[in-house]
């Protein structure tokens, strides 16, 4: 997903959230956590109606990084929010998200290629490779691609079975050692600790949910953009809890 202060490993400390000078990467609030000042809104506008779900407090939040209204986040502030308790509402939910994310890129990209992967030494929390023309060749449309532990995963699965049908059988012990690997990382350590130190399955059943909702979330965003003109590869969570 977009970065926000939830999918940064080291989180924010309380204070200001820094501004990006790339859309798709800058820091915001969801808006079932979020305090807006009426004066800000009377200055920025309100809510885009096409960026609903989820778009919606990310684009208003873009608008607002480039006037002097600033982010501050407040840790200690207490939020209650109910949850979706099906896992259709859940997969609905998270289509959604994915939905009209790809509005806010038609928004505000340009006709460029855009790669982002995680660089927690970044304010923001990614590096970016950014190009409007790729060997002299105008860019024709918003492509974006975020490299995220859930695509390298799967880029590696689809090796491994490509690699079992062209029998090549050192190029499926690469990709599948290379796929634990990430497995493990994306775990964050919670498969020893959960499935074999404390023999609890709950890790699984989490992992599984969190597999498919990546899936779901990434789909609803590349379908659309396909829709509207963008080609996005969506950011994604990563880290299971321990």
């Amino acid at each position: 997903m977009i970065t926000n202060i939830l999918l940064l490993t080291r989180g924010y400390n309380t204070g200001y959230l820094p501004k990006s000078d790339c859309p798709m990467v800058q820091p915001f609030f969801p808006a079932a956590n979020m305090a807006i000042r009426k004066t800000a809104l009377d200055e920025i506008g309100l809510f885009d109606t096409a960026c609903k779900t989820s778009g919606e407090d990310l684009e208003l939040c873009i608008r607002m990084s480039r006037t002097k209204w600033e982010l501050f986040f407040e840790p200690k502030a207490v939020v209650r929010h109910k949850h979706r308790t099906t896992l259709r509402g859940l997969l609905k939910q998270w289509y959604g998200y994915g939905i009209y994310h790809s509005h806010v890129f038609q928004k505000y990209a340009p006709k460029s290629l855009q790669i982002h992967w995680r660089n927690d030494k970044s304010p923001v929390g990614w590096s970016s490779f950014r190009a409007r023309n790729i060997l002299g060749i105008p860019m024709p449309l918003p492509v974006f691609v975020f490299i995220t532990p859930f695509h390298i995963l799967n880029a590696l699965v689809g090796l491994a079975l490509a690699a079992l049908v062209i029998k090549s059988y050192w190029l499926l012990t690469a990709a599948l050692a290379g796929a634990l690997a990430i497995l493990l990382y994306f775990s964050g350590g919670s498969f020893f600790k959960s499935v074999i130190v404390k023999k609890n399955p709950r890790w699984i059943i989490y992992f599984f949910l969190r597999y498919i909702l990546n899936w779901t979330y990434t789909l609803g965003a590349f379908l659309t953009g396909l829709k509207i003109g963008v080609i996005s590869i969506e950011a994604t969570r990563e880290h299971t809890p321990s």
